[in-house]
């Protein structure tokens, strides 16, 4: 009877989370011994670990997708700064990758580049 120990016990003695093990028990994995609502273990039984079954888990294959390029597409916002004549004909344009505000600020800058010409 000394050899018997509790289903969190023996969870603990491998390492394991207790709904691992009941699942387990409820699978008829595991030998135990049942006395009443109470469920024991020997503590000589052996964990065993499961086959693999081929199958990949959503989060597998999510790290393979990662792994297989270092390199990602990012796609943030951003402003064409432009400054036209008064015929609509462009003299000059940039991107930013600002704000909107700092966006007129460098089309202020670039304006008064162009007037200086």
């Amino acid at each position: 009877m000394s050899d018997l120990i509790s289903m969190r016990e023996y969870a603990a003695l491998h390492g394991l989370s207790i709904d691992t093990v009941k699942t387990r028990v409820k699978q008829n994995q595991i030998p135990v011994v049942r006395f009443g609502k109470s469920v024991m273990i020997d503590k000589s039984t052996p964990w065993e670990e499961r086959k693999k079954t081929g199958r990949k888990s959503k989060a597998e294959l999510e790290r393979a997708k990662v792994v297989s390029s270092k390199y990602k597409v990012v796609i943030r916002k951003a402003y064409y700064v432009a400054i036209e004549d008064s015929s609509g004909k462009e003299l000059t344009s940039d991107f930013t990758f600002l704000n909107k505000n700092e966006a007129k600020k460098i089309g202020e800058r670039m304006k008064a580049e162009v007037e200086s010409r």
